[in-house]
């Protein structure tokens, strides 16, 4: 059993080097020269210029008006993650309780189709989504970006199989004492599945913050830039790139590591481990 648990932890510790590692080289390099980054490469410790780096990424700016700054597209970012976070985490819980407490014969159906979405990425369907949005009059717009990422299969999935475990008792009652379906939904549902919602809204924020490809079809107004689209400016193979490239996944790391403990609750890994 101990040699067991030994080579349990050893591979566990390896599986989390070959992880961080492109991580901590990111880091790492964020304090080197950009002249030994490009002759020597990337080094598994600290250089001299890491004060200099971060003070090139903090003074940096661009654009034609100058307005492309970081804490410019720090503010980009965060409204377009959250937006991205709150939003998808809103459409997921309502779609899922319409599918699991409102009877209707298709609801089985509607649901598989909503989970069939996970098969086409967004990439495969820039064109068209471009062309609706673009009707809307939403290019160059927050809204723009934020919108044709909000439908998350995953987040109906999440919040339906947590529903499927409530008794049907529960929504029967609260009918029976005078609240519809719509304050059933936000007086009794939303505090039960906070937990749920944390973990979705974390998942989508993410997906929110490091979206690339779309954004750059959607706008070309250079106001709009988010941190991802930044790095390319610094150029990514300098020890100034390494440093914005740093600073850009730093907003999600913190938020994981403040609510953790309800991100892995909405998931179902802590009670897992508690069973065991």
């Amino acid at each position: 059993m101990i040699y067991r648990a030994i080579i349990n932890h050893i591979i566990l510790l390896f599986g989390v080097f070959i992880m961080l590692s492109p991580i901590l080289l990111m880091i790492f390099a964020s304090s080197q020269n950009t002249a030994e980054l490009r002759t020597i490469g990337m080094q598994f410790e600290f250089g001299d210029y890491l004060i200099e780096n971060y003070n090139s990424v903090i003074n940096f700016e661009t654009g034609f008006t100058d307005e492309v700054t970081p804490m410019a597209m720090l503010k980009n970012s965060m409204i377009i993650a959250i937006g991205v976070g709150f939003l998808t985490t809103l459409l997921s819980f309502f779609a899922a309780y319409a599918i699991v407490f409102f009877k209707f014969k298709i609801a089985n159906i509607i649901f598989w189709l909503v989970l069939s979405t996970l098969l086409f990425p967004l990439e495969a369907r820039f064109i068209p989504t471009f062309q609706i949005t673009s009707s809307l009059g939403l290019i160059n717009t927050h809204l723009g970006i934020i919108l044709p990422v909000i439908a998350a299969a995953l987040g109906t999935f999440f919040f339906r199989q947590f529903f499927l475990t409530l008794p049907e008792e529960l929504m029967e009652a609260a009918l029976l004492d005078g609240a519809g379906s719509f304050k059933f939904a936000l007086d009794i549902l939303m505090p039960l599945s906070i937990s749920r919602a944390a973990a979705i809204f974390i998942i989508s924020f993410m997906i929110g913050w490091n979206q690339y490809l779309w954004p750059i079809m959607i706008s070309t107004d250079d106001t709009l830039y988010t941190l991802v689209r930044g790095i390319r400016f610094m150029g990514q193979g300098s020890g100034a790139g390494m440093a914005f490239a740093t600073i850009t996944i730093t907003p999600p790391l913190v938020l994981v590591l403040i609510f953790q403990r309800w991100f892995f609750r909405g998931l179902g890994v802590e009670n897992n481990l508690s069973q065991k």
